[in-house]
């Protein structure tokens, strides 16, 4: 099994129904990388922070919004014609996720 592969957890994809461009991301075992983390991950990254609160954490980057709910859900507002699949969706979560391991495992 590869680096990547263990560093990942596994998460769950669900379009929402009502808007198609709408898409839910849950974790199948426990949540990742704590919200302060991803926080300064995603800024690092040219996120642009929306909003923040103690539980939910709203970012915005070229056509793709997060929104990122410290008990593990994450909701991605994609209007970017290139993020339009479970998979296309998943791997953008897990990049961010490895980005903030490797961020703040050096």
């Amino acid at each position: 099994m590869s680096k990547k592969s263990m560093n990942t957890p596994k998460i769950s994809t669900k379009r929402c129904s009502n808007n198609p461009y709408r898409w839910y991301i849950s974790f199948k075992a426990s949540k990742p990388s704590s919200m302060q983390l991803v926080l300064q991950s995603l800024k690092k990254r040219h996120y642009q922070v929306l909003a923040t609160t103690p539980s939910i954490s709203v970012f915005q980057s070229k056509g793709i919004r997060l929104t990122w709910h410290t008990h593990g859900l994450i909701q991605v507002d994609s209007y970017n014609s290139i993020l339009q699949n479970p998979q296309d969706i998943e791997q953008l979560i897990k990049e961010i996720l490895l980005a903030t391991t490797e961020d703040f495992s050096r």
